[in-house]
């Protein structure tokens, strides 16, 4: 795979599953047209297609990744902060925050909502009962505490 461009990849992978250019485009909510153009390297998939190709193809995501992205960062320096303070990867979290946002119980839920929002709803849901209880009356006193004017203001947003 190394001397794959990703159009190339892209074009290996599709026809090694038998799916046709609709069928991907179909699975990544994009035309026929704009799948081709990413084939033919007219255009470069956003990093949320890749993802979705990935899953498509039940390949890591880093497969593509190191198609598009150049990396100019030494490799100490990446293994280093991989790694938060709790030991777990970066990547992990990412790869559950996604996870969560996108199954189908969830999708219709997250559609709208910007991505503070998202993160929001899918950090409280990792709480316990009592956690969760302690944020939203953390939210309700600094909601009390402010102005008049301040609430209407944020009504408007």
């Amino acid at each position: 795979m190394n001397d794959l461009t990703l159009e190339q990849y892209l074009k290996q992978l599709r026809k090694s599953c038998n799916y046709s250019q609709e069928f991907v485009a179909s699975h990544l909510n994009i035309t026929r047209q704009t799948y081709s153009h990413y084939e033919t390297g007219r255009i470069s998939p956003p990093v949320n297609s890749l993802y979705n190709l990935a899953r498509l193809y039940g390949i890591p995501v880093e497969n593509l990744l190191d198609l598009v992205v150049t990396y100019n960062i030494s490799k100490d320096f990446t293994l280093e902060n991989r790694l938060r303070s709790d030991g777990i990867e970066m990547t992990d979290e990412l790869d559950s925050f996604l996870k969560y946002i996108n199954a189908p119980e969830n999708s219709k839920k997250f559609k709208n909502l910007e991505r503070h929002e998202k993160l929001l709803l899918y950090y409280y849901s990792m709480l316990d009962a009592r956690d969760q209880d302690d944020i939203l009356t953390f939210m309700k006193v600094k909601h009390q505490k402010r102005t008049p004017a301040q609430q209407r203001a944020g009504v408007q947003k």
